[in-house]
C-alpha cells in the first residue's frame, strides 16, 4: 500500500486493541475554554478556528489511532491514485471508525469537542451524527465547494456542526479547508461535487477564507456554510479527523430521497426525533 510508509498492519492492529490511557480519556472529556469572540465569530461567520484543542500526547496518540485506523481500512486498496474515481480523488475517507473501534470511540464520544459544539449552537443537548476521517493523498484533487448539510436528512441544518480536527498540519499547500464567511444564514442548496461541481451564484461576491491548522488545531463550521479545499500539492499526506454533531431533538427528514437512506437514520420514519444507535446523546 503506497499511502502509508511509516506503519505495518502489525503495529496498526496493535495500536487499536490497546486500552486508551487514563490520561488521554481525561483530556478527551477536559472542557475547553472557547473564548466569547470566538463564538461571537462562529454566529456571524458560521465556522471558527480554535487552537490546541487536542495537543502534547493525547494529540500525538491521536494522531497515530486514526492514521491506524484508516491504514487498516484502506490496506487492500492497491490502486494508483490516477485509476480512482474522482470522489476518491479528494480523500481517503473512512467513516463510523468509533464503532469498529473502541479507542476511536473514546475520542469521538470525548466531551471536550462535544462541548465546543454545544457552545457554538447555544443548545441544551448534543448528539453524535457520525464521525469521518478524510485524509488527502499526495496529488489528492481539490474537493470542491459544498455545504455538507445538503448531503444530511436533518430537518434543520441549523443545529448540525463539524469539528475538523487536523492531526499533522493543514496548509493552502496540502488542502485546508476555506470557507464563504456567513453563509450560513441562507437555506441549504445541493451541490453535486463530484457530477456538477460548480460555485453557486451567491457565492460570487463572497470572497473565501483559508483556515490553515496546526496540528491539532480545529475548525468548527455549521452544516450550511459553503466550505471547499484546493488540492494536495506536497509531497505528504493531508490528515484530518472530523465529528459531525446535531442538536438533541432535530428531526429526520427523508423528503430528500437521494439522502434518506443515510445509516445514522436507520429505521427513522420523516418527523421523528433523530435518537438512533448511531447518534448517541453524548451532553
Amino acid at each position: 500500500m503506497t499511502h502509508f510508509k511509516n506503519i505495518t498492519k502489525e503495529e496498526a492492529l496493535e495500536i487499536l486493541n490497546i486500552s486508551t490511557p487514563k490520561e488521554v480519556i481525561n483530556y478527551y472529556n477536559n472542557p475547553y475554554k472557547i473564548k466569547s469572540e470566538e463564538l461571537e465569530f462562529y454566529r456571524v461567520n458560521g465556522f471558527v478556528t480554535l487552537s490546541n484543542v487536542l495537543e502534547k500526547y493525547p494529540l500525538d496518540y491521536a494522531r497515530n489511532l486514526i492514521q491506524a485506523a484508516v491504514y487498516l481500512k484502506k490496506e487492500d486498496d492497491k490502486r494508483t491514485l490516477a485509476e480512482k474515481t474522482p470522489y476518491e480523488q479528494s480523500f481517503l475517507q473512512c467513516g463510523f471508525l468509533s464503532f469498529e473501534y473502541p479507542a476511536v470511540k473514546d475520542l469521538v464520544f470525548g466531551k471536550r469537542f462535544a462541548g465546543i459544539a454545544q457552545d457554538l449552537m447555544k443548545v441544551n443537548g448534543i448528539r453524535l451524527w457520525h464521525d469521518q476521517a478524510l485524509f488527502k493523498e499526495v496529488g489528492g484533487r481539490a474537493t470542491p465547494v459544498h455545504q455538507d448539510s445538503s448531503y444530511w436528512p436533518i430537518q434543520n441544518p441549523a443545529l448540525t456542526t463539524t469539528m475538523w480536527l487536523s492531526l499533522n498540519g493543514s496548509s493552502k499547500d496540502n488542502g485546508c479547508l476555506y470557507f464563504y464567511p456567513g453563509t450560513h444564514k441562507a437555506e441549504k442548496e445541493y451541490v453535486d461535487i463530484f457530477k456538477n461541481p460548480h460555485e453557486p451564484e451567491r457565492l460570487k461576491k463572497i470572497e473565501k477564507v483559508y483556515a490553515p491548522l496546526n496540528a491539532g488545531d480545529a475548525t468548527y463550521h455549521s452544516g450550511l456554510t459553503f466550505h471547499g479545499t484546493d488540492e494536495n500539492r506536497t509531497e505528504e499526506m493531508r490528515k484530518g479527523m472530523t465529528i459531525i454533531y446535531l442538536n438533541d431533538g432535530n428531526k429526520f427528514d427523508a423528503s430528500d430521497k437521494r439522502n434518506s437512506t443515510h445509516k445514522s437514520c436507520d429505521g427513522l420514519k420523516s418527523g421523528q426525533i433523530i435518537n438512533t444507535i448511531y447518534t448517541p446523546k453524548l451532553i
